[in-house]
């Protein structure tokens, strides 16, 4: 039934393709990535840290979800449901939905302004409603995305708060100890999740039916751990980078215009080719044969690496040549 709402948008309206695949860039994708670290260089360090914060535990909390539920997308299950976008993993809850949300309702919480918050509040209705019509959720797996988006944008806050005061008593090697035990815990509890779920198989009609949509994407792997592991070392790199930056008394003002012009040329030449090139190695064949264990060792590195990167070094760049 949840479908058949689905397959009347893909078949009446063909025209609103590229369109939704631009809006559904809007939640986690690389776009989105590039907007989030546009917004640190240039609007301020201590509120996007904040934000990326809730892009990163929203993509964690994804991952372990989706493979508990191990629930199939529409376009796995249905005929008539076309999938037209990338989707290896499992679908309950909407990622796009639910990092989207947390984000982008952190940011109209802090902002506290009510432009700000339509806009952002069309936004994840938007990807949302993109997700629905690429054939790779149903309704009900969006709406839960939204819910625990906003479920995870509210408690950060509290969290804060009560972690707050004891937390910053510590010293700096104490509190980078405490990050990186942290997501050390977070990729133990994805991979415990991961082993109970697989003693239920994914049933062959589901790889067969999506392989057969989308050959070019290959056989789907709904069990990787790949996000998981990447968003909790992304949480040691880039908290630990923050951290790092704010110690060492770096001059954090806002800047002005034609500075963050060249933040975002400076930034962006750093971290592309970076991705780029790290993107081929652990999504290409090199890694293929190797162990689970190189496998996971490689997403962590690469998570580890993207946070200290956008959160430290770039920043550190900045100061430098004085932009």
């Amino acid at each position: 039934m949840e479908t058949d709402f689905v397959i009347w948008l893909q078949n009446t309206w063909p025209a609103l393709f590229w369109p939704m695949r631009l809006a559904s860039e809007l939640g986690p994708s690389t776009t989105f990535g590039v907007i989030l670290a546009g917004l640190y260089w240039c609007w301020d360090y201590g509120i996007m840290c904040r934000v990326w914060l809730a892009n990163i535990l929203g993509m964690w909390l994804t991952s372990v979800l989706k493979i508990a539920w191990h629930t199939p997308r529409p376009y796995w299950v249905e005929s008539e449901v076309q999938g037209l976008t990338r989707a290896s993993g499992f679908g309950m809850p909407s990622g796009h939905a639910l990092v989207s949300t947390a984000v982008w309702a952190s940011l109209a919480r802090i902002v506290r302004k009510l432009r700000v918050s339509w806009v952002c509040g069309l936004i994840v209705l938007s990807v949302g409603f993109s997700r629905l019509y690429l054939g790779v959720h149903t309704l009900a797996q969006v709406l839960v995305g939204i819910l625990l988006g906003l479920g995870l944008c509210f408690a950060l806050p509290r969290i804060e708060q009560r972690l707050g005061a004891w937390y910053g008593l510590w010293s700096l090697p104490r509190k980078l100890m405490m990050i990186f035990l942290t997501s050390l815990g977070a990729c133990f509890v994805a991979w415990g999740v991961r082993e109970y779920a697989v003693q239920q198989p994914v049933p062959q009609a589901w790889i067969d039916m999506a392989l057969e949509k989308r050959p070019q994407d290959g056989v789907i792997n709904p069990f990787s751990l790949h996000s998981a592991i990447l968003s909790a070392a992304m949480f040691t790199g880039f908290l630990g980078g923050y951290l790092i930056l704010i110690h060492s008394k770096q001059d954090l003002r806002p800047v002005g215009w034609r500075a963050r012009g060249w933040r975002i040329l400076v930034g962006g030449g750093i971290v592309g080719p970076y991705v780029f090139l790290t993107r081929r190695l652990l999504r290409g064949e090199m890694l293929e044969d190797e162990p689970f264990a190189v496998v996971v060792g490689a997403d962590y590195l690469y998570g580890l690496g993207t946070g200290i990167l956008v959160s430290l070094i770039v920043p550190r760049v900045f100061n430098r040549l004085k932009i």
